[in-house]
C-alpha cells in the first residue's frame, strides 16, 4: 500500500533501554524542555511554525542547546556526540558561560526556525519538529562554519534583489511596486550583512575549526 505524499513514517528510538517511537517522544521533550521556558503552545509536534509568530524563541533555543551541551560533555548520556567534526567549536558555541551567549542564542533560534523546514511544515517531514533533531540538522551545518546562518541571510537577500531585479526588467507594467519591493530587500540584505560583521566580531571565545571543508 502506497504512503500519502508527506505522510510522517514514525520513527523509534532507544531511550531508558526502551524503544520509543519518535512522534511521541517529541511530545515528552517537549514537556521536559519546551515547557519550563514557553508554557503556551509547547508541543512543537502540533505548534504551526508556518505562522511566524510561533518561531522558536531564544529561551527555547536555550533550553535545546543546554540539551546539546551537557550531551557533548557528558559520558553518561545516552547520545554520545564527542565524535562530531569541530565538536570544540561547537561545545564553545553552546556554552551557557559564553560571553556572547545571547548573541548566539538569538542565532540559534533562527538556526532552529530554518531547520524546520524538514519536520511537518513540509511534505517530507522527517523530524517531526522534535526538538532535538532539529538543533542536530542545525549544528551538522555550523560544524562546517560557526557563520553558515548568517552568511545565509546575505545569500537569501541577494537572491531576492536579482530575483527582483529581473522583474523590473521583464515587467511592463507594476515596475513601481516592484521597486518598493526592491527598497525592503535591499534594507534586508544590510541587515544581513551587519549581523554577519557582527559573528565575526564575536568569534573570540570560539576555537579554530580543526576539520574545513568536506
Amino acid at each position: 500500500m502506497g504512503t500519502q505524499s508527506g505522510a510522517y513514517q514514525d520513527v523509534y528510538i532507544k531511550r531508558d533501554d526502551e524503544m520509543v517511537s519518535l512522534k511521541n517522544d517529541v511530545t515528552d521533550f517537549c514537556e521536559k524542555y519546551i515547557k519550563p521556558v514557553h508554557p503556551e503552545n509547547w508541543d512543537w509536534s502540533v505548534r504551526d511554525f508556518e505562522n511566524p509568530e510561533n518561531d522558536p524563541t531564544i529561551d527555547e533555543a536555550r533550553a535545546v542547546a543546554n540539551v546539546v551541551y551537557k550531551d557533548l560533555k557528558s559520558k553518561e548520556t545516552d547520545v554520545d556526540l564527542s565524535t562530531m567534526n569541530n565538536v570544540k567549536a561547537i561545545e564553545a558555541y553552546l556554552n551557557p558561560d559564553s560571553k556572547h551567549e545571547e548573541f548566539n542564542m538569538e542565532e540559534f533560534a533562527f538556526a532552529l526556525k530554518v531547520e524546520l523546514e524538514h519536520g511537518r511544515i513540509k511534505d517530507v517531514n522527517v523530524t517531526n519538529n522534535h526538538p532535538f533533531i532539529t538543533a542536530m540538522i542545525a549544528l551538522a551545518h555550523m560544524t562546517e562554519s560557526l557563520t553558515y546562518y548568517k552568511r545565509l541571510k546575505v545569500m537569501e537577500a541577494e537572491g531576492e534583489i536579482y530575483e527582483i531585479m529581473r522583474k523590473i526588467e521583464t515587467s511592463d507594467v507594476g515596475k513601481e511596486e516592484w521597486y518598493k519591493e526592491l527598497g525592503k530587500a535591499e534594507q534586508e540584505l544590510n541587515e544581513a550583512r551587519a549581523g554577519l560583521a557582527q559573528r565575526l566580531e564575536k568569534m573570540d571565545d570560539i576555537p579554530t575549526l580543526e576539520k574545513i571543508g568536506d
